[in-house]
């Protein structure tokens, strides 16, 4: 009689057996460690951002990236980047300051830069605004599709320069217009 028919003799388990636990195990610390992962992305808004005299409110799901001056923040929401520069007043207001941005700190930036018109606003609050969309190709060859807004009061000036990858700005722009208006300047 062999050992394989002989009902006494006593096989061990299956080694394959774990396999299924130990895989939905694996699955269920993945499955909670996404669900912290969204629970973060869209956790309660966070308080304004303080940049100098400017406060800036991220709108939901916007964080702040990195830490603050009292003259730079970049905030950020999934590719999408804004950056608050801000500084003192210009002489000749916002289309001067929107003018002098986009000459002297994007055009060298980037390999190609097409920039709109300037176009002139004034904040729900009143301040002088001006603002242009551009696109952009950087050395990598990343096309960018960007948004500047410059607000320029009598005591201080603010460059709001938002940017992603060429068609994923279009998703954010309420909200960067949003915290633009709502910013305290």
């Amino acid at each position: 009689m062999s050992v394989d028919r002989d009902p006494s003799v006593r096989r061990s388990p299956k080694r394959g057996r774990w396999l299924p636990v130990v895989i939905v195990t694996a699955l269920i610390a993945v499955v909670a460690g996404g669900a912290r992962s969204v629970a973060d992305a869209t956790s309660a808004r966070t308080g304004p951002a303080a940049i100098g005299a400017v406060r800036v409110q991220p709108a939901e799901g916007w964080q702040v990236e990195g830490s603050l001056t009292p003259t730079f923040a970049q905030l950020h929401k999934g590719a999408v980047v804004l950056d608050v520069t801000v500084g003192g007043p210009v002489p000749g207001g916002p289309i001067v300051l929107a003018t002098l941005y986009r000459e002297r700190r994007l055009e060298p930036s980037f390999v190609r830069f097409v920039p709109s018109a300037t176009d002139s606003t004034v904040t729900q609050h009143g301040a002088p605004a001006a603002g242009f969309t551009y696109f952009a190709v950087t050395a990598d060859g990343v096309a960018l599709d960007g948004l500047v807004i410059v607000v320029d009061t009598a005591s201080t000036s603010v460059i709001f320069d938002a940017r992603a990858p060429s068609g994923e700005l279009t998703g954010a722009i309420e909200d960067i217009r949003s915290m633009v208006e709502e910013a305290s300047v």
